[in-house]
């Protein structure tokens, strides 16, 4: 029997690199994005593109109901999603509920619609790609990190939960890589700090962040499709894969410092 995947945010980025591979493995893939054009070559090569802007429930629903309608599907890679940086006092809340849905609810939405096609197809595979902000906290990215932190935790109950019926859940989690997500990240930074008490402070995180996601550090997307991979493939997949050059370091380093020494090294960056 072909296997079924679908793969959120496959315009671009890690998203498109991962639909292509499992379309070049010879599956079927549901390739969403907000863009159809931008999934062109995906729908060439035998994807099937849907418009769907994870913001939107109901298009969310729809496309489960269709996956459904279809047979149901063996795999889940949620990997859709964006950073709203800027001060926690500054963000509108309806800009960090949007966050939440896009980052969160959406992909936890989505499992709990097409968690019931796969286990009548025997088993399965869940990938949440998260990142190491996941883990560790970086300065005026409160509502990502919320974000994140919460598909952590949310994926690791889902772990517990679903091995009884085979289906293995994982999250991926990312440091840096050469995507246009930082681009999105960086400016929201600066709108939100902008003519505020949180102006200069905002300069300095910028600069952190821009150093953060360009140079030697980053990694290319490829390094993030292997761990995707490597989770659907694995016999007994890991509940976590960092991906990136300095997704280990960061996640030891936070570890092993503690919240209060992490604290003074961020702040010692923000000079």
């Amino acid at each position: 029997m072909q296997k079924v995947a679908l793969v959120t945010g496959a315009s671009r980025g890690i998203g498109k690199a991962t639909a292509m591979r499992l379309l070049d493995d010879g599956c079927k893939v549901y390739c969403t994005a907000r863009s159809l054009d931008q999934m062109k070559d995906l729908a060439d090569k035998g994807g099937v593109t849907v418009k769907l802007d994870m913001n939107d429930s109901a298009g969310v629903d729809a496309l489960a109901e269709r996956i459904i309608a279809d047979g149901g599907v063996d795999v889940i890679v949620n990997n859709a999603g964006y950073g709203q940086y800027g001060p926690i006092e500054n963000v509108p809340m309806d800009v960090g509920r949007a966050q939440m849905e896009v980052n969160f609810f959406a992909p936890v939405r989505l499992i709990q619609l097409l968690a019931g096609s796969m286990r009548e197809r025997g088993g399965g595979r869940i990938i949440n790609v998260s990142s190491v902000a996941g883990r560790v906290y970086s300065p005026l990215s409160g509502w990502y990190c919320a974000s994140k932190f919460a598909l952590e935790g949310i994926t690791d109950c889902l772990r517990i939960e679903l091995r009884p019926f085979n289906i293995g859940v994982s999250l991926v989690e990312p440091s840096p890589i050469k995507t246009e997500w930082s681009d999105g990240a960086k400016a929201t930074l600066l709108e939100t700090s902008a003519g505020t008490a949180y102006e200069e402070f905002g300069k300095k995180a910028y600069r952190l962040l821009n150093g953060a996601t360009q140079g030697k550090a980053v990694s290319d997307a490829e390094a993030v499709v292997k761990c995707i991979m490597k989770a659907i493939n694995a016999k007994k997949p890991k509940p976590r894969y960092l991906a990136g050059k300095i997704a280990r370091l960061s996640v030891v380093s936070k570890t092993m410092m503690g919240d209060r020494l992490f604290d003074v090294a961020m702040n010692s960056q923000l000079r």
